[in-house]
């Protein structure tokens, strides 16, 4: 079931500009992620899936990096409203262990995700929790939030490789969202081109153009950017 609230924005503008609301009530669509960036995937996605003659029940994505299993998820809306699958990566135990709980219906796998063979790695907590990273110069980037300071505790956590995990799990994705604070970019060059997500969403980290070069590369049309997050889709699908 969606749910829609009441837009707080038209009511405030309406008010500033002293005229009367339309008589039929626009609302806000329901959005879970960081900038409503579900809300252009789902767009995307059931356009791709009216094409194909599927439903979006059948949908598959990842999430690397999915912290939180409803605020700031980039694929809970699909998973709550219609049913869709997919695989959870998490590095931080605790974390893991909440996602599993609230997505059953998920492969929650508890590690980190890089572009090294290394068997483990070295991953910092941050006290907001969103912000740990494997990248302590990344974290120190985020002075509002204490930066390095801010770090609780550090972890010696099981780390796979990008594309061990997506042999594993990721050799036919509809949606991959990638967030690994500062290393988004690393992860996608390392990624092996056999593997062809039709959208891939990552951090930008105001890096636009580089982004943009490297999706380029891989035969992907950038389709959105937020403020914090770009949205590319392999070239045919659109």
């Amino acid at each position: 079931m969606k749910y829609t609230t009441h837009n707080s924005f038209i009511t405030h503008e309406c008010e500033r500009l002293a005229i009367e609301p339309a008589p039929i009530a626009t609302n806000i669509q329901e959005t879970y992620s960081q900038c409503n960036e579900d809300l252009v995937i789902e767009a995307l996605l059931r356009a791709m899936m009216h094409r194909s003659g599927r439903g979006m029940e059948s949908v598959r994505y990842m999430e690397i990096g999915a912290n939180h299993p409803v605020q700031t998820s980039a694929t809970y809306l699909f998973s709550k409203n219609y049913g869709a699958k997919g695989v959870l990566v998490e590095a931080i135990p605790t974390l893991a262990e909440r996602l599993a709980s609230v997505r059953p219906n998920d492969v929650v796998l508890n590690c980190a995700v890089t572009n090294t063979f290394d068997e483990t790695v070295e991953f910092y907590v941050h006290e907001k929790n969103e912000l740990s990273s494997v990248s302590v110069k990344h974290i120190s980037k985020f002075s509002e939030f204490g930066g390095e300071e801010g770090i609780v505790e550090k972890l010696t956590v099981q780390n796979v490789h990008i594309n061990e995990l997506m042999r594993r799990y990721g050799s036919d994705l509809d949606f991959l969202s990638v967030d690994v604070e500062g290393l988004d970019a690393d992860l996608i060059a390392a990624m092996d081109t056999v593997f062809q997500p039709s959208i891939i969403q990552c951090e930008h980290g105001g890096k636009i153009e580089a982004f943009y070069r490297l999706f380029g590369a891989r035969d992907y049309v950038l389709a959105g950017i937020t403020d914090v997050n770009l949205i590319a889709v392999k070239r045919g699908m659109l």
